[in-house]
């Protein structure tokens, strides 16, 4: 017991000194892959306050990447920050000084302790980590990934705080790409409870308001030009009530093509979904909800999965301008 308390009390000393690390130096440095090479981030400090800023990258391709290394040492330098704007044209380079910066503002003390990871846990913490410590994250050739809350639901319609994992993010120009792997089956042993993958494209409306935004895409194998196999449908084919696949993405996934937020987050179970709303237009006449109540655990999960990825799309910078 004796050797355990004192291997904790060390270990605490090494936290708290790496947290304070650099109070009292001059001059930091940290180093972080570009897209050509190293990128290096050398700062200046005086008093807590950074004063100079020099960053070289020999290897980012010119007139591209290079347009990072010239802009963002006075960027930062003005802002006395880390966290500012991507050179357009330059995302990865740009993505990639950030990131030396960061670290050498922790160097220097110059980071809080929550923003160098020295406090309790967050999902922010987390999803920040898991997009910097990497080569991951907006910008970088793999884009950005998080950890997201998902308020799941079973077939008693008992709820159970879940996370999904958004292992894809792309933005275009009017939408933004997403892959969501969620668990949706918890009614069988754990040796089945496969979890789902979904392809969903959401939309960045005119408006700026994300109860505007739309469905533009929404499957469970193929994406929206059918070239790649972007999703998976980890639950039973069929269900234990006999429907298959096919059946749900023809009669139940395709009723939210077009569906917007602010009419998406009104739901919470299949039930809430009006009859007449969703045997309304062409083709769709002799639909009936009915039809997957023996289904409740995949159809519902799929509204919630809808919902928790509809508050991270919520996230994007498009709309918090």
């Amino acid at each position: 017991m004796k050797k355990l308390l004192l291997v904790a009390s060390v270990l605490a000393l090494l936290t708290m000194s790496a947290c304070a690390k650099g109070a009292t130096g001059e001059t930091y440095t940290a180093t972080e892959k570009g897209y050509g090479g190293e990128v290096v981030v050398e700062l200046t400090v005086s008093e807590g306050k950074i004063t100079n800023v020099t960053i070289t990258g020999d290897g980012e391709t010119p007139g591209v990447g290079s347009k990072a290394i010239e802009q963002m040492p006075e960027m930062i330098l003005t802002a006395q920050d880390y966290e500012v704007d991507v050179v357009s044209g330059a995302t990865i380079t740009s993505t990639s000084v950030k990131k030396a910066a960061k670290a050498a503002m922790t160097e220097a003390g110059l980071v809080s302790a929550d923003a160098a990871g020295c406090s309790t846990l967050s999902l922010d913490s987390i999803n920040e980590f898991l997009n910097t410590s990497a080569d991951m994250g907006e910008g970088t050739v793999a884009n950005a990934v998080a950890l997201i809350p998902i308020n799941h639901v079973n077939g008693p319609r008992d709820e159970h705080d879940f996370y999904a994992f958004v292992n894809y993010k792309y933005a275009a120009r009017k939408y933004i790409k997403y892959q969501i792997t969620y668990l949706s089956c918890t009614c069988r042993s754990a040796d089945v409870n496969y979890w789902m993958t979904a392809y969903v494209e959401l939309t960045l409306p005119e408006s700026g308001k994300l109860e505007d935004a739309e469905v533009r895409t929404l499957s469970f194998d193929y994406d929206a030009e059918g070239h790649y196999l972007a999703g998976y449908w980890g639950d039973s084919n069929p269900t234990p009530a006999g429907h298959t696949y096919e059946q749900i993405k023809e009669e139940y996934i395709s009723y939210f093509i077009g569906k917007n937020y602010g009419y998406i987050s009104t739901l919470n179970f299949v039930d809430d979904i009006a009859a007449a709303d969703y045997s309304a237009g062409e083709g769709r006449e002799g639909y009936s909800l009915d039809t997957f109540v023996g289904s409740s655990v995949s159809t519902n999960n799929v509204i919630r999965m809808l919902n928790a990825l509809y508050e991270y799309h919520g996230t994007d910078k498009f709309f918090n301008k």
